[in-house]
């Protein structure tokens, strides 16, 4: 097959949430992945934490969601202190690799 139909597949598996790994392996509730320059996309990975934050962000922009949310990095930073306070495990997927916060 060409090499752009395998790149775009690739693409499209990884915008679904197929290549996310399911939370019970990963052993988080929240994603962090540093997508752009200026944006960052947060992946909810947990029960627990899909229903703090449709509460957090108001049930009636909660249903909007899709499971993951776009945001520049001062917001990243906000969201994730405060979810950090709150108990869950987040992911950090930077350049570097993979931590756990």
């Amino acid at each position: 097959m060409p090499t752009d139909f395998n790149r775009s597949r690739k693409s499209e598996a990884q915008h679904s949430g197929a290549a996310c790994p399911a939370p019970q392996h990963s052993n988080c509730d929240l994603a962090l992945d540093h997508k752009t320059v200026d944006q960052w996309e947060i992946s909810i990975r947990s029960e627990r934490a899909d229903a703090w934050v449709r509460t957090e962000l108001s049930q009636p922009f909660g249903h909007c969601l899709g499971g993951r949310i776009t945001v520049d990095v001062l917001s990243a930073d906000r969201f994730i202190k405060s979810a950090r306070a709150q108990g869950f495990r987040i992911e950090f997927v930077g350049p570097g690799g993979k931590d756990l916060l």
